[in-house]
């Protein structure tokens, strides 16, 4: 699209609240993940191992979902949308501070998954609390300064590249799982308008196997003690 352009056509325009849907998954599982890690049993490998696993997709979703608007969106921002300039050098800013955070959570989420122990489980729940400020403050700002811009300046099929490089970077196996943490708050709205992107085969896998994986998922992760042995 050139500098240039003119206004997006319907067909052309992508519905900002696709972004307000994900960030959902952020909101809840930072701060769920935070209070899960802080009450597993030290020395429980097995709890461990469950909250680690589903910590690395959430961070590692995150992490991804922020370089993919660093690569994808914000540059063509720039060259469209020049009033919002300082917004976009302020999402930036707010990505670098994050992305320091986000490091942090994650190397004590390895540390933790290997000696299972309570220092490193509160170290680790204090960073994701952390990481809940820096981020939620983020999304705030960004839904409310940000989607007006890419609703005027990027096209549904940018945003889809964004979304694209997501679905790559999540491993084959945790597909349907985080399709679920997407799908778990959303309206019946917002769920036909995920769905509806999705290819027919996909769209099967998710109802026939996808819902159920992703139950046993949120059980396993947000059981705790005795519960969470049985798991």
């Amino acid at each position: 699209m050139p500098t240039t352009a003119g206004p997006l056509t319907t067909n052309e325009r992508l519905d900002p609240q696709e972004m307000v849907v994900l960030h959902r998954v952020f909101r809840r599982e930072i701060p769920l993940l935070a209070h899960q890690i802080e009450a597993a049993a030290p020395g429980d490998r097995r709890r461990t191992s469950v909250l680690a696993d589903h910590l690395d997709l959430i961070l590692g979703a995150l992490d991804e979902h922020h370089e993919g608007e660093d690569h994808l969106l914000w540059p063509k921002l720039r060259e469209r949308a020049a009033p919002g300039d300082s917004v976009i050098a302020r999402m930036t800013d707010q990505h670098e501070a994050i992305a320091d955070v986000l490091a942090a959570a994650t190397e004590l989420s390895h540390r933790w998954r290997a000696r299972a122990d309570r220092d490193t489980a509160l170290l680790l729940a204090e960073a994701l609390r952390a990481l809940d400020r820096h981020a939620a403050a983020h999304m705030d700002d960004e839904e409310e300064h940000l989607l007006p811009l890419m609703a005027d300046h990027i096209t549904a099929q940018e945003w889809s590249e964004v979304g694209e490089r997501g679905r790559r970077s999540v491993p084959k196996t945790k597909l349907l799982i985080f399709l679920g943490a997407i799908l778990e708050e959303a309206t019946a709205q917002e769920r036909q308008l995920f769905l509806s992107q999705m290819p027919a085969p996909a769209r099967l896998l998710w109802h026939t196997l996808g819902t159920r994986l992703y139950k046993r998922t949120t059980i396993r992760v947000r059981r705790s003690g005795a519960a969470a042995l049985q798991s």
